[in-house]
């Protein structure tokens, strides 16, 4: 087992009817229909590495690169790691906006697997026993990352998150 993120993208009818039935968020960002859609994404357990790389802090950031930890508003039960967060489209947007504005070579040199252990990142000690070939894992789910929020953006979606 393990803290796993996840995000769904959920459109303003979607979000006022699972602001309607708050318990219901859990099983609308884990279903199965949202994952074979595509309309629903998990970073597994690197979610905080993943984090760490592009803000360069293990903590929730306020701003728009603080997508998978950021201030966002906290919404229906907690389910062990804490309720979902809802993220407006607005800041789905401000996100792709800001992580399209570097490059895979810029993230790559950001990559400091001793400062993440230092840090106490979620699994860092085993990314960084990993080498070079966690870097490639952090960096694929970079790109499918981007994928994920470009669709969202293009559909003008919002997302709720949560770890589980």
């Amino acid at each position: 087992m393990g803290m796993i993120w996840v995000m769904a993208r959920a459109s303003d009818h979607e979000v006022a009817a699972l602001r309607a039935d708050p318990e219901s968020i859990y099983g609308f960002v884990n279903s199965e229909e949202a994952h074979t859609a595509g309309r629903s994404i998990d970073l597994d357990k690197e979610w905080h590495a993943v984090h760490f790389l592009l803000t360069g802090t293990a903590d929730v950031v306020n701003g728009p690169l603080g997508l998978i930890l950021g201030m966002f508003e906290e919404v229906g039960p907690d389910h062990g790691y804490g309720p979902a967060w809802f993220i407006p489209a607005k800041a789905v947007c401000a996100f792709h906006t800001a992580l399209s504005a570097h490059s895979d070579e810029e993230w790559a040199r950001r990559y400091d697997a001793a400062a993440a252990v230092s840090d106490q990142v979620y699994l860092a000690e085993t990314l960084a026993d990993e080498g070079e070939e966690a870097l490639g894992f952090l960096q694929a789910d970079v790109a499918r990352l981007r994928a994920f929020v470009s669709a969202a953006v293009d559909a003008n979606d919002n997302a709720f998150a949560l770890i589980t």
